[in-house]
């Protein structure tokens, strides 16, 4: 896999700031896991407003992603569910590549979309 780093583009830093805050989470400070959630929503308006469209295939990935940040706030499984986001997300930051997109790009409603995501 090629590295694909684009400090250029503002979707590439949503995703930067978002790992960051992932590893710190995963460190030991607890509001970086509050502070993945809020980079995630604000993620979905920004490209809700981008696209016009919840349905858009970008905006999409953004909900799930998001959704599954929710799931951190329980304590239980929240670990183990920022471990496969902090892998998800360096895919996404070094190699442009994601696996919920892979996920989406199977949907119905998905069929005739590009499967690389904007950042």
């Amino acid at each position: 896999m090629k590295v694909i780093v684009e400090p250029n583009k503002i979707d590439w830093w949503f995703w930067a700031v978002t790992f960051i805050f992932i590893i710190a989470a995963l460190l030991g400070w607890l509001p970086g896991y509050y502070f993945v959630m809020i980079i995630s929503a604000i993620q979905i308006l920004f490209f809700w407003n981008r696209f016009r469209s919840l349905m858009a295939f970008d905006t999409q990935v953004r909900i799930l992603y998001f959704a599954f940040t929710l799931l951190g706030l329980f304590e239980t499984i929240r670990f183990p569910l920022f471990i496969l986001l902090l892998v998800g997300t360096f895919m996404v930051v070094a190699f442009n590549r994601c696996g919920i997109a892979l996920v989406l790009k199977k949907m119905p409603w998905n069929k005739h979309q590009a499967l690389q995501i904007q950042g």
